[in-house]
């Protein structure tokens, strides 16, 4: 009786050893995982919102865990400070300047402080500092602003299918152009115009570049204008030249101008005898009288001239004279025949 009363309490007393040491491999594995039981660097983080973080959740630093959560305290409605600790092996890699945000651990895991950025220049984090903090976007607003971009594409959507319709329906220009055919055919037409003008001016082109090198051909004019210098001093000097034949030909015009200019001067001069003839009407009548005269005068000299051939003083003169004048023409009328 006595020893099975002995190996009862061995029993138990071996059940409870075992169960005290999975209590204590239990707490060491959770404050091993809580950082409970490591030394740590104390920083703190005000947020706006911290969208669900707990007391205990992780910290994580460039994708490894690096402390927990520590404390959560509200300072105002719209700031809660995040006591952070984390552990003074990682603290030494992480600067002052770092920034804290909410993120989560996976698409739908718990809610973490994720620390991001830093300076190598910056010291690292020490007890008591204050971390800055990256402005987040909470679901709510995300979802906000999903439903005003579904109400914006829905709009969107309900007026390209009013397009369509009226495209389908032949309205406007582009839905004239899909059902009307004339104007298809008058847009075809165009099109081919511009081809049609696209291969001219191709042509034209070419032509021109034919003409091209048919003046950089050696033996034509327009490449010894370009390439012989001797043809161009020649060109330049007959240049020089038909600018000095038409300065000359401008000075004779200019004494041709001056000359009639004086003529006509003359002409309307009162003081000069052809002015005078044909400006003074007294004068003009003058001349005629004398011409008048003259005629009359010519006359009776005639006359006179007559009655002096019948003269008997004179008549032997005038008969000698034309006795001479005869010889002198039967003779001239001989050396003909004999040359």
């Amino acid at each position: 009786m006595k020893e099975t009363s002995n190996r009862r309490s061995v029993i138990v007393g071996i059940f409870i050893f075992i169960g005290l040491l999975i209590v204590i491999v239990g707490v060491l594995t959770l404050g091993g995982q809580k950082k409970a039981f490591v030394q740590a660097v104390r920083v703190t983080a005000t947020f706006k919102d911290i969208g669900g973080v707990q007391t205990g959740n992780n910290v994580w630093y460039s994708g490894v865990k690096v402390g927990t959560v520590k404390k959560i305290t509200f300072l105002e409605h719209d700031k809660i400070e995040v006591a952070i600790n984390v552990e003074e092996k990682s603290a030494r890699f992480i600067h002052k300047d770092v920034i804290a945000k909410v993120g989560s651990d996976g698409l739908v895991g718990n809610k973490i402080i994720s620390l991001a950025g830093g300076s190598d220049n910056v010291p690292a984090i020490q007890d008591g500092d204050t971390l800055r903090v990256a402005v987040n976007i909470s679901p709510d607003e995300i979802m906000t602003t999903l439903q005003e971009n579904n109400k914006q594409l829905l709009a969107i959507t309900g007026n390209l299918k009013t397009l369509s319709q009226r495209i389908v329906d032949g309205e406007g220009t582009l839905g004239k152009l899909v059902t009307d055919e004339s104007l298809y055919n008058n847009l075809s037409q165009t099109v081919s115009t511009f081809e049609k003008a696209a291969s001219n001016t191709e042509r034209l082109t070419k032509g021109l570049a034919d003409y091209a090198a048919n003046l950089r051909r050696e033996g034509t004019l327009a490449n010894d204008l370009v390439t012989d210098t001797a043809v161009f001093s020649n060109l330049r000097s007959a240049v020089a030249q038909m600018k000095n034949v038409a300065g000359n030909a401008n000075d004779v015009v200019n004494n041709l101008k001056s000359t009639t200019q004086n003529l006509n001067d003359n002409l309307n001069s009162a003081k000069s005898p052809v002015g005078v003839l044909l400006n003074d009407e007294q004068s003009g009548e003058d001349l005629k009288q004398t011409l008048r005269n003259l005629n009359v005068s010519t006359g009776k000299l005639d006359e006179d001239l007559e009655a002096l051939q019948h003269n008997f003083l004179l008549r032997g003169y005038f008969k000698k004279k034309a006795k001479r004048e005869e010889k002198a023409r039967k003779d001239s009328i001989k050396n003909a025949q004999k040359q």
